[in-house]
């Protein structure tokens, strides 16, 4: 059984000609399941006309670039619904995906449902484990043990709970906001370094490095120059959008 990541959005902050902002997609043979909402949500009706198999969708906080793909929300065509999990305050999304901004979710062709995701989330079939991050805001990781195990964690600082979700994971995604050697405490990122040592305390398999912040990370090239600080980093997957992960 093949698992398909594809990163539709691969830019932290805001869309750029580098890629859209966050938004990836995990295509197993029983669900599908969405990471993030950002401008990489538009993506999702032209790659998927019609999405057959029961939808969740996963926020990790609600920054805007993480969320405002919801206004596209219309275009897809979810025939078994859609159920949106979040931090502590996912139902501000109630407002959010409605007017004046958009068209609200009671008037969608399809059945969605909003729900607070802490610890765990029960109910769905397959076995998600969240773990609080380090922000300027309440964020949510989260590990999903599928056929594999897949662990997502963006808008971070280094910190327990990455290595926690990531422990062992097949794939461990992280955000890679910051260029080499930089930091700001202040403003809870990663950067290449970092991401990686925190792979390596999990001990996960691959690490793939999406939320590029799109002020810093001007171009792919510099994305890629990731592979050239040191030989650690030659099989470290450097997000780019519209890139598929086979697992």
């Amino acid at each position: 059984m093949t698992i398909t990541i594809t990163l539709h959005g691969t830019n932290g902050w805001y869309t750029s000609k580098t890629g859209c902002t966050t938004c990836l997609t995990i295509d197993t043979p029983d669900y599908f399941i969405i990471l993030d909402a950002g401008e990489g949500f538009s993506k999702i009706p032209d790659k998927y006309p019609s999405i057959q198999k029961p939808a969740f969708l996963f926020l990790s906080h609600f920054h805007l670039d993480h969320i405002s793909g919801f206004h596209t929300l219309a275009r897809c065509k979810f025939e078994r619904g859609l159920r949106i999990f979040g931090p502590p305050g996912v139902g501000m999304l109630t407002s959010f995906i409605g007017y004046p901004f958009t068209i609200p979710i009671g008037e969608l062709p399809y059945t969605v449902s909003i729900e607070e995701c802490s610890k765990c989330c029960i109910n769905i079939p397959f076995t998600v484990i969240t773990a609080g991050l380090v922000h300027n805001q309440p964020v949510n990781g989260y590990r999903f043990e599928l056929e594999k195990t897949i662990a997502f964690c963006t808008d971070t600082g280094p910190c327990e709970g990455i290595v926690n979700l990531g422990a062992d994971a097949d794939l461990l995604i992280t955000e890679c906001s910051y260029l080499p050697g930089q930091d700001n405490p202040g403003w809870p990122h990663l950067n290449p370094e970092i991401a990686l040592d925190m792979a390596e305390k999990a001990r996960a398999r691959e690490l793939a490095l999406v939320h590029f912040a799109a002020d810093l990370y001007v171009s792919i090239e510099q994305r890629l120059a990731i592979k050239k600080i040191s030989h650690a980093f030659s099989k470290v997957i450097i997000g780019q959008d519209d890139m598929e992960i086979h697992l």
